[in-house]
């Protein structure tokens, strides 16, 4: 962000920046960016450094302060989570899917696992394409993940543990896991990458790809809609918003929400209560995934 301010200031004094200049830049950037990513983006970056630069005693004041960008209101037709046969496709052609000829190992298993995690999780798509080795556990003979900082990046800054479901043990992850070697299991580590580096360009290529299926329905993020449909599963089955935020890691809306602790135990009872999808493929155990009813949420 700020190499392209500075090309097009044509100098790098943060002193001499003008609001006048702020507005030009921003009219420029609009010719080729949406009024939201020019308004969250470039703009709150560009302010949250001179804020710091002020605080710092660095420049007099922000001049980017009060620069705005009105973001037109934008139009819900549909639910913003997959439907069933929707999830039910994406999740298909993740299970059938056929590691490409220059493609990486770990490129290829993030196409085939990333998905049914985030369908039984919840969580941010970059939270599980960072996942290592090290953060698939067990504890009392039931799998879990650790979703943690220290793997790449977490927004809330808090570690969460989340049980995984029956059927992606059933269909071969704690197999997958435990031949992988040590380090992250869907990116190669390299000491000129950052792990959140591997992580998201990771990220980019399972949107990437599931975009080339057009399978992922418009008005729907290709990654994010697995958070909107975990959340209103939890509803439909009754449970505990709280408890449903705990697992896919939303942070507590009130200071009561601050208080006690959301076990693993409370997070397995919720996990258990999803049905598996009714998937067309072999399970590692070697039988036929049975075929589900179409509503994958019923409660026992």
């Amino acid at each position: 962000m700020f190499a392209d301010l500075r090309k097009f200031l044509r100098h790098d004094d943060a002193r001499r920046l003008t609001k006048k200049d702020v507005l030009l830049w921003r009219d420029r950037l609009l010719k080729s960016k949406s009024p939201k990513t020019v308004r969250d983006v470039w703009l709150a970056s560009l302010r949250a450094v001179l804020n710091w630069a002020v605080s710092e005693d660095r420049i007099p004041q922000n001049v980017a302060s009060d620069v705005r960008q009105d973001v037109p209101k934008r139009l819900q037709t549909r639910e913003r989570g997959f439907t069933e046969q929707e999830a039910i496709a994406i999740l298909q052609a993740a299970m059938d899917y056929k590691k490409g000829e220059k493609e990486s190992e770990k490129t290829a298993a993030a196409k085939r696992w990333v998905p049914l995690l985030a369908a039984f999780s919840g969580a941010r798509v970059t939270e599980l394409t960072q996942l290592r080795k090290q953060d698939v556990r067990t504890e009392n003979g039931r799998r879990f993940i650790r979703i943690t900082p220290d793997a790449g990046s977490v927004k809330t800054g808090i570690y969460r543990d989340v049980p995984l479901h029956s059927q992606v043990v059933d269909l071969g992850f704690g197999e997958f896991v435990d031949n992988a070697p040590d380090g992250p299991l869907f990116f190669l580590a390299s000491s000129t990458t950052s792990a959140l580096s591997g992580a998201r360009t990771v990220s980019g290529r399972l949107s990437e790809w599931l975009g080339s299926l057009k399978i992922v329905p418009p008005g729907v993020q290709p990654n994010h809609g697995w958070r909107h449909r975990f959340k209103t599963l939890g509803r439909e089955l009754g449970y505990s918003d709280r408890v449903v935020d705990a697992i896919c890691g939303h942070a507590g809306r009130t200071a009561g929400d601050g208080y006690g602790d959301v076990t693993l135990e409370a997070k397995l009872r919720v996990i258990d209560a999803l049905k598996p999808y009714a998937l067309k493929t072999h399970t590692a155990r070697g039988h036929q995934q049975a075929d589900l009813s179409p509503l994958s949420c019923a409660a026992s």
